[in-house]
């Protein structure tokens, strides 16, 4: 994003997860993540979840992260997460690991 070799997309729901998220682990961040956090709040472009019918992951927590990419027309999903990785490419959008995207931009 910092690059604007790609563009972040949420909902307001993800936000606030990554909110309550970060509060939990405040205490173990040194110094406090809030500037990057704000940095990536101010710049990330807000969707409306897209309908999906019916549950899609094995675990219905990352359902709202297919919606959220469904709206967004994306064509990655970046996470770790092992119920989203185990799908591959709903809906056509690829699920990448962190260190998979970073090969596939340009230098």
């Amino acid at each position: 994003m910092a690059r604007r070799q790609i563009t972040g997309f949420a909902t307001l729901e993800i936000l606030e997860e990554v909110r309550s998220l970060t509060a939990l682990r405040q205490a173990k961040f040194k110094p406090p993540p809030t500037a990057i956090l704000n940095w990536y709040y101010a710049r990330v472009k807000l969707v409306e979840p897209a309908p999906l019918g019916k549950p899609r992951s094995r675990d219905p927590q990352d359902d709202p992260y297919l919606a959220c990419a469904l709206a967004a027309r994306a064509k990655y999903i970046v996470s770790r997460d092992d119920d989203l990785l185990a799908l591959e490419k709903p809906f056509g959008i690829q699920i990448l690991e962190p260190r998979e995207l970073l090969q596939r931009l340009p230098r």
